[in-house]
């Protein structure tokens, strides 16, 4: 995602801004270097570089207008009121869910179960996805028949 914002010419930047975006810069190219003597292909580095600029471009942006920006890892480990929560449902729905295989659980924390987030927020795209596809026909149905929806 590119930024349509303007940005002023590198040699019109202040100096000390300017080397803060460039250290911010040497940061990263550390991590890509550690992660290319792991032996991460090139191309994945460059789809990650790619994508990664453009996180950076969207949170320099939120920030900027005053918002608040939270990184969340995808396979963080919700506790089922946490993952209920997110859903906007009951805790015992959400376990009625995990038992009828419609979010797979992760394995349990001594007796408390666990849910990955990426699990969860997949199961509620599908889910609103589902609804829009129920509220479209609903409304072709009353269109159909004309009973002013």
């Amino acid at each position: 995602m590119r930024s349509s914002t303007a940005i002023p010419a590198r040699q019109n930047l202040d100096p000390a801004l300017r080397g803060v975006c460039e250290k911010s810069a040497r940061s990263v190219m550390s991590v890509l270097r550690r992660a290319a003597l792991a032996g991460t292909s090139p191309e994945i580095l460059m789809d990650f570089a790619a994508s990664l600029t453009g996180v950076i471009e969207r949170t320099t942006e939120l920030l900027l207008a005053g918002k608040q920006v939270r990184v969340i890892e995808d396979d963080e480990a919700l506790t089922t009121q946490e993952a209920a929560d997110l859903l906007n449902v009951s805790r015992p729905h959400l376990v009625k869910l995990l038992d009828q295989g419609e979010i797979p659980p992760l394995p349990k924390v001594g007796r408390h179960r666990r849910v990955a987030r990426a699990s969860v927020l997949k199961y509620k795209r599908t889910r609103d996805a589902q609804r829009e596809s129920a509220l479209k026909e609903l409304a072709e149905i009353s269109q159909r028949h004309g009973l002013g929806y």
